[in-house]
Order: structure tokens, then sequence, then C-alpha cells
């Protein structure tokens, strides 16, 4: 619930002044009119207007600087002139549109209206300059925050009896996933792929704190190398109460080369994909399992598969199919699998590219949730550790 002063203007950091009339209750020193971009890749970027105009660009020694590119190295300019904002198009290759309507040259910028350009959408707004601070601040630290998860995931493996690669791209709002894979011992190598539930910087440290339980094997009379063991020993130590409410899904593996066994438990997860013959065999790894924190005293059930020579498995996080397309349509997990299945036909199996492809799917050009997505090819005793 947010406070209000005794203007009854809410006070957090959120406030938005979208009309002039309730500026005039700070002094101009408190408020100033902002260009804030509301929709596209770079939701949440602001300027604030003043005598200078705005040059708006792909280019990055544009005042306003958007990396779109649908969006010209010199698209347009917006100004405050006679009391009224003012948008001079730059004979951009895609156009600038006011409410819909191309701008013809040039074009007043009325108060209420949407500034389309490139996938970028605009719009004026009034916040407090003490609101804008503290958010650019927030913003920073969750970007460092980023940064830091980004340093804690593994190095890909490109030989010996697993390799592996990932691709991971952080969601506006920092997430709470995080995934590690790395040999147990001789005979043992784990990988898992864990979810936080909820969005900012809680979620990012509680899923770190549970990395590095497991990195650092620091659950107490545990064997790594047992599943149900180690989702028993995380749901018993961190249960939802104790940390605001929090709780996480897990899929967690542990692969035996000699034998080829692959075991495995799932938390609230959703199931791994087990693809063969260039996608046209597949097998859903899945395990009926709440999520971790929400049940006490559970146990936990694991299962145990044969694998043949040359599977592949895709680990992921809900973030890679809960996104609204272009058309306001919800994308599903089968739609997902479906596409999944379609690249590894046309043999572009690495998840970078098929990231690449889902993002061009979304609605703003830019993933709700973190998007996270890990590949590991299995070969067998017969190829040694690198």
């Amino acid at each position: 619930m947010t406070a209000t002063d005794d203007s009854g203007i809410e006070n957090d950091s959120s406030t938005v002044l979208r009309y002039p009339s309730a500026a005039r209750k700070y002094t101009a020193a408190d408020v100033a009119l902002y260009v804030v971009v509301v929709e596209g890749t770079e939701c949440g970027k602001r300027i604030e207007i003043g005598l200078v105009p705005i040059s708006v660009g792909r280019h990055s020694d544009n005042y306003f600087a958007l990396a779109d590119p649908f969006v010209s190295g010199r698209h347009c300019v917006i100004m405050f002139e006679n009391g009224q904002i003012w948008v001079s198009d730059l004979s951009s290759s895609n156009g600038t549109f006011i409410d819909g309507q191309r701008v013809q040259q040039r074009a007043v910028w009325p108060a209420a209206a949407t500034l389309q350009v490139g996938n970028q959408m605009l719009r004026r707004e009034y916040h407090r300059r003490e609101d804008v601070k503290r958010s650019d601040e927030l913003a920073k630290d969750l970007r460092h925050a980023a940064r830091y998860v980004r340093t804690l995931l593994p190095q890909p493996l490109r030989s010996g009896p697993v390799a592996a690669a990932w691709h991971f791209e952080p969601s506006a709002e920092l997430g709470g996933d995080i995934f590690d894979y790395f040999w147990l011992n001789a005979e043992h190598f784990v990988f898992y792929l864990l979810d936080v539930s909820g969005h900012g910087v809680g979620a990012a440290l509680h899923s770190i704190s549970v990395f590095n339980l497991l990195r650092q094997q620091s659950l107490p009379g545990v064997n790594f190398a047992r599943p149900k063991q180690v989702l028993k020993a995380l749901n018993d130590a961190l249960p939802m109460e104790r940390y605001g409410d929090m709780y996480f899904t897990v899929w967690y593996g542990v692969y035996h080369p000699r034998t080829m066994t692959l075991t495995f438990a799932a938390a609230g997860h959703p199931p791994a994909l087990l693809f063969y013959n260039q996608g046209e065999r597949r097998i859903e790894l899945f395990a009926n399992n709440a999520p971790i924190g929400v049940v006490p005293d559970l146990e936990f059930q694991e299962r145990s598969i044969t694998l043949d020579p040359d599977g592949r498995i895709y680990l992921y996080s809900d973030g890679v199919y809960e996104i609204t397309t272009r058309n306001d349509a919800l994308w599903s997990w089968g739609e997902f699998v479906q596409l999944v299945q379609e690249r590894l036909r046309k043999g572009t199996v690495q998840p970078e590219f098929i990231c690449r492809e889902i993002r061009s799917l979304t609605k703003a050009d830019h993933f709700e949730d973190d998007f996270s997505l890990v590949l590991l090819n299995f070969f067998g005793a017969h190829h040694p550790h690198p």
C-alpha cells in the first residue's frame, strides 16, 4: 500500500503525474516532464524534456539513443516550442507515428498521445525529480546484480562425456533463474536449473543462496548423487514462511557416463526434454513433486533412465515459453516444444539461436521473465574427460 502526502498524490517511487494540473501542486524544481519508453526493448528508459532539442535514433551519439534495428540512425527530434511539444521526422526509414498517424515532417505531440519510434512506444509523463533519481539508482543496482548472476554461471563444455552450452537473458526486471553443472566426482556429472518465484533483488538473492549451497555441497549428510536427497534437504532448509514466502522450482539430474544412466528429480519444474535423431524422438523427463519450500517434511521421488548415445537434453525455465506474442496471444509449452523440434530437424540446436527466434515472436521484442535454456549432449564413457 502506498502512502500519500498532504496533496493527496501518492509518494512512492512509481508515482506518475500525468497532467500539468497535478504537477502544479509542486514547485518547478520538484517536477519535470519526461519522455518515457512504455513499451519495447528499451521499456523504462526516459529523458527529461528541456529547452534543448532531443535527438532520437539508433546511433549512440543521439541525445536519446534507442537500441532497436527498426529505429534509424537519426530518426526524429523532439523539442519544446511555444508551450507545445513538437516532433520532427528526419526522413526515417520506418517513419514516426503519433497515435498511429505518420508524422509528415513536423507535428505537435499532444499530452495524452503515444509516439511510436521503430518498435518503441513513448509517452509524455510528469515525474518528481527525486523519484526519478531513486528509480535510476535502483535500476543501476539491479543491473549490477544481473551482471553478478552472470559471473556465477558455468563455462561451456566442449569435450568429454558431456558437452554443455546455454543462453541466459534476464528480463527487464531481475528474476530468480540460475543454473549450474559440474563433475561431482569422476563418476557423476550434476546439472540443474532452478527458478525462484517473483522478481527483484530478493528473488535473485534467494537463487544465489541455493546456488552456493549446491556448488559448495553444504547440505549436511546429503549424497549429492541422489537427487531426491538433495531436494528433500533443500525443502527442509528453506521453508517459504522463513524466506518472505519465496519458493522455487528446480530440476536436478545426475549422469553416470560408464552406465549412461541419468537419475533425476524435479520440484514443480517443467520437464526436461530429451531428444534423439535430430528431434524425431522425444522423451519428457518429468517428476511430480511440489516446489521447494511449499510443503514441509516432504519425501521426493526420483527417476532413472538409460540414455542412448548422442542424446540431447534441453533444461529451461518457464520464461522461455510464457510469452505474449505480437498478436496478443499467450504462447504455450507445446508451441515451445514444437519450435525446438523444428530447429533440431534443421540442425539449429544452440540455445542462443532458439532464444533469438522466440524473442522475435514476443510482442515487445523482450522477455517478461528470465530466459534460461541449457543444452547438454551425452556421449558416454568413450569420450574422456577434458
